[in-house]
């Protein structure tokens, strides 16, 4: 069976981005084409890719790996996995558990979030990405986790002390890129940060580690930053876009006519895009075509996919 470059991402867990770039510049495997030119892709070249995947995830370089012979490959995977495993053969719940699905996941985060044990949620944090790859991973684990936590503390069966421990380790897994790989010095370049008044971060993290794995070059400022020193970044930069994340509160006064004045601010012809959970209270109350809002982070990765595409209708 043949799958076209987007089927060949889902199975996989690999970015379309990262797919092209072993293909053109590390020979990683030779798709056939299309009469139209499109690449298409057999089972045995995305269980390749999978494979790959799994390699530079455990810290192989790309560069060293992608013209191996398959049985190469999986031999090295195999080494790797041992080694892996055996470095986590004491800890319990890896070695004891049978953790098959991202709900699973998320409640035996949850259970080393309440006992404090940081190194258990970053272990299990680290084999939720070899298992499902960094995306899903981001999109099925991460993003409930957060939820969950959040709620969690609303209703009072965590303590303050508990979420601080659960989003240092997420943040830590976040701000740190997949080892081995690339993003081109080419590719456009997102500014992400979140105006003065919100000081949450994590769903600006969010975005960072998804947009930087969909091929963007990333510039991330952080929280409860000025409108003019963002303005100023993203001018500096020639961004393509800027990404900005609206948690809490709803419907601020001060952010939204902060959020207002980044974008008369900014250049028209670069993108400004505003997410997280509070965004859509501020879309009903800005009426400026030229934002695009995302009520989450599937709606944010497709603005990404069609900026990194299409120049921007404004």
């Amino acid at each position: 069976m043949l799958s076209t470059i987007q089927a060949a991402s889902i199975r996989s867990g690999l970015s379309p981005h990262v797919i092209r770039i072993w293909e053109r510049r590390y020979e990683a495997l030779t798709p056939s084409r299309t009469g139209t030119n499109r690449r298409m892709y057999c089972d045995e070249e995305i269980e390749r890719l999978k494979v790959l995947r799994e390699l530079t995830e455990n810290g192989h370089r790309i560069g060293n790996i992608a013209r191996l012979e398959k049985s190469a490959l999986e031999q090295m995977l195999t080494q790797t996995l041992e080694r892996s495993n055996s470095k986590t053969a004491s800890f319990s719940v890896d070695a004891t558990t049978d953790l098959d699905t991202p709900k699973q996941y998320v409640k035996a985060y949850v259970e080393a979030v309440k006992k404090y044990d940081s190194e258990r949620l970053r272990r299990l944090l680290h084999r939720a990405r070899i298992q499902f790859g960094q995306r899903p991973m981001i999109h099925k684990v991460i993003c409930p986790l957060i939820h969950e936590i959040g709620q969690l503390w609303q209703q009072g069966e965590i303590r303050p002390s508990h979420e601080h421990v659960a989003t240092f380790v997420i943040r830590e897994i976040l701000i740190t890129p997949v080892p081995g790989s690339h993003v081109s010095p080419s590719a456009p370049e997102v500014v992400i940060c979140t105006p003065t008044g919100e000081v949450h971060e994590l769903g600006a993290l969010l975005v960072a580690s998804s947009a930087r794995d969909l091929g963007w070059r990333v510039t991330y400022l952080g929280t409860n930053l000025p409108t003019e020193e963002i303005v100023a970044c993203v001018q500096a930069r020639k961004a393509r876009a800027l990404a900005v994340s609206v948690v809490y509160p709803d419907c601020c006064p001060v952010i939204e006519e902060n959020l207002q004045k980044i974008r008369q601010l900014m250049p028209s012809s670069m993108a400004l895009i505003i997410g997280g959970r509070a965004a859509r209270g501020y879309a009903q109350n800005i009426k400026d075509t030229n934002i695009l809002w995302a009520d989450d982070l599937n709606q944010l990765d497709q603005w990404l996919v069609q900026l990194s595409t299409e120049k921007p209708a404004f």
